[in-house]
């Protein structure tokens, strides 16, 4: 679905590129940003999972942007933002989050993350924790499995790089395709057109995926659990069978201040199965968040000067594609 069909009553997306500098390189991230007229608050920012890219959200962010500001971000190396010469690490994606914010002069806001998405926030929560005032956990995957790679270090698969371009054409086609959305969602039926063609065009984009794979090797992210300061809201589907609800106790016993809500039925893309739900839980985040910089502004001074940037408003830039 284009910017310009845009349902009745629909928000409407603008594209971003924005530089920023990473390990020693200069890449270009992309973001899609949506607002409320007027608004002048820091944006909901969500973050894509594996194997994806900000346009499994475009429709969060046409619901969402109704009634509040948010905006999608491309990790770099997939959907529309650059990559790097050399290889990445989940440190890798928090340092050039957090540059994007500081590019955009953005103060700490809510953001919200879906499977490795989750596990970038987290990480990105214990190494800044003064970044977020609240965060969305969705399906979040911090806790290391054997399909992960659990450990420590690039993965060694000897047939990788050959094999994994293949595969990742073969999910995004129409003849296959079906199968592996099949098996990370519950009821494909119910996707959308737009919809199922945004998730095979991230598929196609996850060229970070295709190189080293080394963001797939993390270390248990327990004790950085542990160092996220802010409320945390968890959503989670119960037929998920890539990241299983049964992780969820990891996040509720390490997190000082957590909720969690279960998705009967669902599977791993909950902002596409259970879009209702998915928006109301992504609401309350920067509801939380909103509340918390209100209550923050009561005892600080404001600043000399601040302009639309300083606030984090939505950029006037082209459509988002």
């Amino acid at each position: 679905m284009s910017a310009a069909q845009v349902p009745a009553g629909g928000a409407r997306l603008a594209s971003r590129w924005t530089p920023v500098p990473l390990r020693g390189e200069r890449v270009r991230l992309h973001a899609a940003w949506t607002a409320p007229d007027g608004a002048t608050a820091p944006p909901l920012l969500l973050l894509h999972g594996m194997a994806s890219s900000w346009r499994q959200w475009r429709g969060t962010l046409l619901r969402l942007g109704r009634s509040l500001p948010a905006a999608a971000l491309d990790f770099p190396g997939f959907g529309a933002s650059d990559s790097t010469r050399r290889p990445l690490e989940v440190d890798d994606f928090v340092e050039a989050c957090e540059a994007w914010c500081r590019e955009n002069r953005l103060p700490s806001l809510a953001a919200a993350g879906h499977s490795f998405g989750g596990a970038v926030l987290v990480r990105w929560s214990a190494l800044y924790p003064g970044r977020f005032r609240s965060l969305g956990l969705l399906a979040p995957a911090a806790v290391p499995h054997p399909w992960h790679g659990a450990g420590e270090g690039p993965i060694r698969w000897p047939l990788a790089r050959p094999v994994l371009p293949l595969l990742i054409w073969l999910m995004s086609t129409r003849a296959l395709g079906p199968r592996y959305f099949g098996h990370i969602a519950t009821d494909l039926g119910s996707f959308t057109e737009a919809e199922y063609a945004d998730l095979q065009w991230g598929c196609r984009r996850a060229r970070e995926m295709l190189r080293a794979l080394d963001y797939y090797r993390f270390p248990s992210l327990e004790d950085d659990l542990r160092r996220v300061r802010v409320p945390v809201v968890l959503g989670w589907g119960t037929h998920d069978r890539v990241v299983p609800i049964s992780d969820a106790p990891v996040f509720t016993g390490n997190l000082r201040d957590s909720a969690l809500r279960v998705w009967q039925g669902c599977g791993h893309v909950p902002m596409l199965e259970r879009r209702e739900a998915c928006d109301a839980l992504l609401a309350d985040v920067w509801r939380v968040a909103a509340g918390a910089t209100a209550r923050a502004s009561e005892s600080v001074p404001p600043p000399d000067s601040a302009g639309p940037a300083a606030g984090g408003g939505p950029p006037s830039a082209s459509r988002a594609g």
